[in-house]
């Protein structure tokens, strides 16, 4: 995965406009700039260069991009998905208006000029992708095109929050993980704007599994600390049922409570080696990871690191090994 930005932090202040102008418009998207009001102009851009999959990640002062004929010249074989992820989108194509709101989206057309403003310090992110491959997966594409995909649109939540993978990897992506992870983005987009049949069935299993799967770790994460998380609970939150987020689950090789269980004594692990946590008793540090069974997290946590919680305190050792 290659990866360049660019931000009018970089240029002089009393430039920023021209020169984005120059280096954005002219030489990377082919698009005119048009700010939106009188304040100063600022605005930047991610890209990142995947197998079979362009990402941009925008953040603009209010401001409009018209591509015209020459941006159609470079993309006409594309189609992208645009996400507005903060502020508000607005997309005439095709003589079609949408407003996009936050977590919404819109398919566009490569082949056809474009105008697209951003309001209220937006960002945007825009999916690029060969024609081709999306239409293997939605064979009816001109209905989709330039209508508004709502952000209770399920496969597109999951989408966005998908796209998070290119925050965790920085750059470092490997050319496999990179194809897997451009495979499982045209899934959902193709399943956000509409594919039926066996192509449906095809992006399900791939994509929206891969996302749901992640979706679920993080919600993990982020209620492990909880002394009442449940499965049923997490399961509600992320609106799917508790019988589908098991067998999920059980595909990884994993049980809810195995997960649950590793992520409250990772966490009791890293307090009881952090000196800086050196006031807390043994079984503060364990209500704070989400036990209320002070034996049971005794048992459990000698069980998994072969020490006990008071042997591994202030050992200065690093992260255990999984």
């Amino acid at each position: 995965m290659r990866s360049v930005q660019i931000s009018t932090d970089a240029f002089p202040e009393r430039s920023r406009l021209a020169l984005w102008r120059e280096v954005y418009g002219r030489n990377i998207t082919y698009a005119d700039v048009e700010p939106l009001d009188d304040r100063p102009f600022r605005a930047s851009a991610t890209f990142h260069e995947l197998p079979g999959l362009g990402v941009a990640i925008d953040t603009r002062s209010d401001a409009r991009y018209v591509f015209g004929k020459q941006a159609v010249d470079k993309t006409r074989d594309q189609l992208a998905l645009a996400l507005t992820t903060r502020g508000v989108g607005h997309i005439v194509q095709l003589g079609r208006e949408v407003t996009s709101e936050p977590g919404g989206a819109v398919l566009v057309s490569g082949a056809d000029p474009i105008s697209a403003s951003l309001r209220g310090d937006g960002i945007c992110i825009t999916l690029a992708f060969p024609r081709a491959a999306l239409q293997a997966l939605v064979p009816d594409l001109d209905v989709a095109l330039v209508r508004p995909i709502h952000e209770s649109n399920g496969a597109l939540r999951l989408l966005i929050d998908y796209l998070g993978v290119l925050n965790d990897h920085e750059g470092a992506m490997g050319p496999a993980l990179a194809h897997a992870f451009a495979t499982h983005v045209l899934d959902l987009t193709a399943l956000a704007v509409g594919a039926q049949g066996e192509a449906r069935e095809i992006a399900a299993a791939r994509g929206a599994k891969t996302a749901r799967r992640r979706a679920i770790f993080e919600a993990i994460d982020a209620s492990a600390r909880a002394p009442d998380a449940s499965a049923g609970a997490i399961a509600g939150k992320l609106g799917i049922s508790e019988r589908y987020l098991r067998l999920i689950l059980e595909e990884t090789g994993s049980t809810f409570s195995e997960l649950l269980l590793e992520r409250r004594l990772a966490l009791a692990w890293r307090r009881l080696t952090d000196p800086q946590a050196n006031h807390q008793t043994i079984s503060e540090i364990a209500y704070s990871a989400g036990f209320s069974d002070i034996s049971y997290f005794n048992r459990s946590f000698r069980r998994r690191f072969g020490d006990t919680p008071s042997g591994v305190r202030g050992s200065g050792r690093g992260a255990p090994s999984r």
